[in-house]
């Protein structure tokens, strides 16, 4: 009579309970998951943040050029009562409302932080 009953190899031995390994890999899958969606909504938060704080430097930028022509008009007009600069600061208040509408032009975005759920970042 031949033996029914075969002994394990070590193949049956070495081979685990498969809700065991296909939950480890269920966490583990879901971990990396966790991990991608975390890092693309810093990096998207970042972006914004980068694209605010570009903005913000040509703001500015700009900002000081109208305070610069600004400053040259104010002089202008105070020697003015000393000599008549009339070709100076018609070309001033020119240059004044490029920059004012180059100013006008730039804009800053405002992303919602607290709609986004990160409202650390605006304080």
């Amino acid at each position: 009579m031949q033996n029914q009953y075969s002994m394990a190899s070590s193949k049956d031995l070495k081979m685990k309970d498969p809700v065991v390994d296909e939950s480890a890999t269920k966490f583990k899958d879901g971990y990396d998951e966790a991990k991608r969606e975390t890092t693309d909504h810093y990096r998207a938060l970042l972006r914004l943040y980068k694209a605010r704080y570009e903005a913000v430097k040509a703001r500015h930028v700009e900002e000081v050029e109208v305070e610069r022509l600004e400053a040259k008009l104010e002089i202008i007009e105070k020697l003015e009562k000393v000599y008549d600069p009339v070709n100076e600061k018609e070309r001033l208040r020119i240059e004044l409302n490029i920059a004012n509408e180059r100013l006008a032009e730039v804009k800053v975005p405002s992303p919602d932080w607290a709609k986004l759920g990160e409202a650390w970042l605006w304080d």
